[in-house]
């Protein structure tokens, strides 16, 4: 049972904090000056466990989720000719559990590690659109060595973001955005294990329809880590493997600064897996946001 329920798995493959597949559409540039809540629930409903080469070890049924709460503003201040912000996400993770093999369940939660990124910046020129972000995760989620089911990972983690989105067209319908996420890792607390360093894609093309409200189209990502896990914590069977994994789905967003409400859905099948966890992943966010209008608006 132990094998099944540590985020890493049977595998021994340490895992990062960022979810892949977090983001979608428009994930290229920042939002407009203003004040964000988001509630974004993360499911991801794992159906199969991938050895090394792409071969299915197992078939659990593991349900996770990642009850994410989002604080974001975008300010008015400038920095380098960017928009300048900053974000918070407190995650509460729930794991649910079921091995029909050895007839057994467990189930967890907890608050996680909490993200803090200080440093969102944004530029937009002509039809393209760039942002710039860095932030870390602090160890505050509860986690025992000792434990198969932990809501905290144990390490504080650096993370750094650069994206671009574009519109195709002169009225800004069609665009597409791309976003890579670098996670760099420090050890586990209490083990002499560091996972290593990261890296994540997110890309997306879309159409904006219904007077630009709604942003509809696809999602996919492309997840790999760079090199192996280190320590003399690392069991020797899995010593040297690399994960890896895609995904790619629909996704559905609507935006309405006059009833301070965005919505978005998206979805992505996993595939392509090697010494990870396989299956489907659900993004929920629902918004108020309160955008700052411009001084002209004012008048």
């Amino acid at each position: 049972m132990l094998l099944f329920t540590s985020c890493h798995l049977a595998h021994g493959q340490q895992s990062g904090h960022y979810l892949q597949g977090f983001t979608g559409l428009d994930n290229g540039s920042t939002s407009p000056p203003g004040v964000y809540v988001t509630y974004l629930p993360y499911i991801y409903k794992v159906d199969s466990l991938e050895g090394p080469n792409g071969n299915t070890l197992l078939k659990p049924d593991i349900t996770i989720v990642a009850n994410n709460v989002v604080y974001q503003v975008t300010t008015e201040k400038r920095i380098l000719g960017a928009s300048y912000g900053l974000s918070a996400i407190i995650p509460i993770v729930n794991t649910r559990f079921t091995a029909d093999i050895f007839d057994a369940s467990a189930q967890s939660a907890g608050v996680s590690d909490i993200f803090l990124m200080p440093v969102v910046l944004g530029w937009a020129k002509g039809k393209a659109t760039y942002t710039l972000n860095y932030g870390f995760y602090a160890p505050s989620g509860a986690f025992d060595p000792a434990l198969a089911l932990n809501p905290g990972l144990g390490f504080w983690e650096h993370q750094v973001q650069a994206g671009v989105g574009y519109s195709f067209d002169k009225l800004k319908l069609w665009n597409a955005s791309a976003l890579t996420t670098w996670e760099i890792n420090q050890s586990k607390s209490g083990l002499d294990v560091k996972p290593g360093p990261m890296f994540n894609l997110e890309y997306s093309l879309g159409r904006r329809i219904y007077k630009y409200k709604i942003n509809l189209g696809a999602a996919g990502y492309v997840y790999e880590k760079l090199s192996p896990d280190s320590g003399s914590g690392i069991s020797p069977l899995v010593a040297g493997n690399i994960d890896r994994s895609y995904g790619i789905g629909p996704e559905f967003k609507y935006t309405d600064p006059v009833k301070h409400l965005g919505l978005d859905f998206r979805y992505e099948r996993q595939f392509g897996v090697e010494a990870k966890t396989q299956g489907n992943v659900f993004v929920i966010g629902i918004t108020w946001l309160n955008i700052f209008l411009p001084p002209s608006a004012h008048h």
